[in-house]
């Protein structure tokens, strides 16, 4: 098990984004289509994760790729103030080590000062209790699954 020290967190631009490419394979073979999604949108120009507030993140070890996750302000919403979690993904390998939790803490850290709420859509139930154990509040609604209110969090940093 590696320890939290030999991680570091990079954001991605449009000078890096294409390294994202390195999870491609493996989240394919999952069912997981939108790493390859994240890159197609960042090309197409769709979703650059470049508006006021959002942010999409790598955490890496040493030169290899573990996983990434990112925030936009949430298009299913008529709300500035609304953001969402997108496309979190973790290799298989680095699962339940708290690798999630690293880039969650990026993005909360990220929504607290743009957003008053920070929403999710997931049906997968293991990753359905990974957001509860985190503080979101299970909820039901069109394209939303998890709801947080970042404030909520504001001097208390995620255990992992």
């Amino acid at each position: 098990m590696s320890s939290f020290n030999e991680f570091s967190l990079v954001e991605f631009t449009d000078c890096n984004y294409l390294w994202i490419e390195d999870l491609v394979d493996e989240s394919n073979r999952e069912g997981y289509s939108f790493v390859q999604r994240t890159i197609d949108e960042w090309e197409s120009g769709i979703n650059r994760f470049s508006e006021v507030g959002e942010g999409f993140w790598g955490l890496v070890s040493g030169t290899e790729l573990i996983g990434i996750g990112g925030l936009n302000r949430d298009p299913y919403i008529e709300d500035a103030g609304m953001g969402r979690v997108r496309h979190l993904y973790i290799r298989r390998a680095y699962r339940r080590s708290g690798c999630a939790t690293l880039l969650m803490q990026a993005i909360i850290d990220r929504a607290r000062g743009h957003f008053h709420t920070v929403r999710l859509y997931t049906d997968n139930p293991a990753a359905g209790r990974f957001y509860e154990e985190l503080g979101f509040e299970r909820v039901s609604g069109h394209k939303i699954s998890h709801v947080l209110n970042p404030a909520d969090l504001r001097d208390k940093r995620l255990n992992w």
